[in-house]
């Protein structure tokens, strides 16, 4: 009868675990979440990447860029 009760106690206990550990964690406040964080996407020029350009660049029907990239100057 012990061990039954025995094991009836730990297998409530690992279900109660189990349950606690699919809840969502509280949301905290603070200063932090109340500045606007930098947009995910960095908006480049003709694809070359920040503070570059395309030398002689020109966009062809489909939309891709040619050209060579060299710095902004």
């Amino acid at each position: 009868m012990r061990v039954m009760m025995i094991a009836l106690l730990g297998l409530a206990g690992l279900m109660a675990l189990a349950v606690a550990g699919r809840a969502a964690p509280a949301a905290q406040r603070s200063l932090v979440a109340a500045t606007p964080a930098a947009p995910a996407i960095m908006m480049v020029r003709q694809r070359c990447g920040e503070g570059m350009k395309r030398q002689k660049a020109w966009q062809d029907k489909n939309g891709a860029w040619h050209g060579k990239c060299v710095p902004k100057h």
